[in-house]
């Protein structure tokens, strides 16, 4: 099988263009950089590290993610009555272990042991000494509950006065038939409705998360940065240049990568990536070109040149990219 390197891709361009019909872009053409930075002014971003999985549990966050950084993750959350529903799912967001790195990388959130975390402040509650925090959770549920109240006697009031409308269109019309000489009871009348009495209380609201027991100024339980894994140069690269990822193996690639929100675009490559001297077979470059190009996508490859002592740190060095589609079809 013929196999060459990323490295000897420029020697190889004419004898592969004219044999298999390929064509070729640089990065130079097939990328844009991203137009602009944003600085972070949201608090930082709480990801879970639950069973091996990067979660995110508040929409604010996730917001916050895929707007300002490209980070669409995948939601995850199903609805515990129909837990084989598969079209709409909802929180949490999961994300890869690479995007998480990301955003701890840029000073936007950190990567919290979610178990132990709340195990210990569960244990701070019971011994006293989480007392205030304790107190400032149960304040934020009776808000809750006050405001559900607030909510509920404000859409029990419009539908009274909807209903007095009515009633008194209907008083109107008896009126109209009593003054013509009708008299009587109608077959057709309808009895007014009692309305029945405003609850003086509402049940007590069942908090979705535990959030409010996490202290929202620290990073509680946050794990230390060289323990996360390290996201490849290759998708540093995507994201810096405002390129929006998701997993590709619906494809046959590594990603999916789309040149902004994918709720507005369909992605445009499928990528792979490969090491700076790695043999590439070349029936691999040929069955992904077809492949996307069967898909209305480019095949997009590349790699991140090793660096020799006294260079850039690791995830900074030179990446080369290119992007494949097939000619002949």
């Amino acid at each position: 099988m013929i196999s060459g390197s990323l490295s000897s891709f420029f020697v190889m361009y004419k004898t592969i263009q004219r044999s298999f019909f390929l064509t070729f872009f640089t990065d130079q053409c097939c990328f844009k950089m991203a137009t602009s930075t944003s600085t972070p002014t949201h608090p930082p971003v709480r990801i879970s590290l639950i069973a091996g999985r990067y979660l995110v549990f508040d929409i604010d966050a996730v917001m916050v993610l895929r707007r300002s950084f490209g980070l669409c993750g995948v939601l995850t959350g199903t609805m515990p009555q129909n837990p084989t529903q598969n079209l709409f799912l909802s929180m949490p967001q999961e994300l890869r272990a690479e995007e998480a790195r990301l955003v701890v990388d840029r000073g936007a959130g950190y990567v919290a042991d979610e178990a132990g975390d709340h195990l210990r402040l569960l244990k701070e509650m019971s011994s006293g000494v989480g007392e205030k925090r304790r107190e400032g959770y149960l304040r934020e549920l009776r808000e809750k509950r006050v405001a559900a109240k607030r909510l509920f006697d404000e859409e029990k009031e419009a539908v009274r006065r909807m209903h007095e409308g009515k009633r008194g269109k209907g008083k109107k019309k008896v009126q109209k038939v009593e003054e013509g000489g009708g008299g009587g009871d109608s077959l057709f009348e309808t009895a007014t409705a009692v309305q029945p009495a405003p609850e003086e209380a509402l049940p007590a609201i069942t908090p979705s998360t535990s959030n409010a027991m996490l202290d929202p100024a620290g990073t509680s339980g946050a794990i230390a940065d060289e323990n996360l894994p390290e996201p490849s140069a290759f998708y540093r690269e995507l994201n810096k240049r405002g390129y929006f990822t998701t997993p590709g193996l619906r494809f046959g690639g590594g990603y999916s990568v789309y040149p902004s929100d994918p709720f507005k675009f369909h992605a445009h490559y499928l990528s792979s990536c490969y090491g700076w001297d790695e043999k590439i077979p070349m029936l691999d470059i040929v069955t992904s070109g077809r492949l996307g190009t069967a898909v209305k996508k480019s095949f997009m490859f590349g790699a991140e040149r090793e660096e020799e002592e006294g260079g850039k740190k690791r995830g900074e060095g030179e990446v080369r990219m290119f992007c494949v589609e097939w000619a002949g079809m």
